[in-house]
């Protein structure tokens, strides 16, 4: 039995709306609901996710435009080799449920799905052919229509502004960065070091390179500044706790990005001031 397609439960939708209905309430001056907007968009799109997952391959498919017949079917064959080896399905239903829920507890049931959506037709066939790829129906009439539609779209020769990964990013990022740096600076600016500030502006960009770099920098910095200070010192319970704090500080994993290590560098940045009497 053909696969009835479901706008609530289509990602290129759900995400494009939230988005929509952020600038609309940035736009509106209504800081702390866009706020919200962002936090869900965060949340449930991060890297490793179901959603982050079938996103990223339906915003490849709905993009991705002007090219050649073979190249277009090619497109197709890996999107479909993808949806059969690479989701959990039953995993993404329950997260695509809970992203449902949240948005209808947050912003009162149905309003985010009251957004308009420009390219619904496209959108609407995308979702069901990777509805379909992943659990196959009886209905290869139906599937091969689809098919034919999103190889349409393909090798549409209308131009448009391909939205590769870094403009996605680009476009949300103008949109929220604005707000939430001033929102953070008000808050935190007069308590945070330097090196705490660019820890967290790391983590909040996703410069996962320059946030490793800066957390082993700041390790380095901690023990070196330690050893100083304690050649210094004094005050006999501090010399006790010397070792187990050096080897508290030894055992920190500089490698990961997680959020327990980054409260444990932004404690070491701390310390570091400490120390060293900055």
């Amino acid at each position: 039995m053909a696969k009835v397609h479901n706008k609530k439960r289509n990602i290129g939708i759900i995400y494009e709306q939230v988005i929509q209905y952020i600038c609309n309430r940035l736009l509106e001056k209504d800081e702390d609901v866009a706020k919200k907007g962002i936090s869900i968009i965060k949340e449930n799109f991060k890297e490793g996710t179901q959603l982050n997952k079938e996103y990223r391959l339906f915003k490849a498919l709905a993009t991705t435009k002007n090219v050649s017949d073979h190249l277009a079917s090619s497109i197709i064959n890996e999107a479909k080799k993808a949806c059969n080896d690479h989701f959990d399905n039953k995993k993404l239903e329950i997260e695509k449920s809970a992203l449902i829920k949240k948005l209808n507890y947050t912003f009162g049931k149905g309003v985010i799905f009251e957004e308009n959506i420009k390219d619904y037709k496209t959108y609407a066939t995308i979702q069901t052919l990777l509805n379909e790829w992943r659990d196959p129906s009886d209905s290869f009439d139906r599937t091969t229509e689809f098919e034919i539609k999103l190889h349409e779209s393909l090798t549409e020769k209308k131009e448009l502004i391909q939205e590769s990964k870094e403009y996605q990013d680009v476009k949300f990022d103008k949109i929220t960065y604005g707000l939430m740096k001033k929102i953070f600076n008000e808050k935190y600016n007069s308590i945070l070091s330097e090196s705490q500030k660019e820890i967290i502006h790391h983590y909040t960009n996703n410069n996962d390179k320059e946030l490793l770099e800066s957390c082993k920098k700041i390790k380095n910095e901690t023990l070196s500044d330690l050893d100083a200070y304690i050649k210094s010192c004094d005050n006999k319970i501090v010399r006790d706790k010397y070792e187990n704090v050096r080897s508290n500080i030894l055992l920190i994993n500089e490698s990961s990005v997680d959020k327990t290590n980054l409260k444990k560098f932004l404690t070491l940045s701390k310390l570091k001031e400490e120390v060293s009497g900055e």
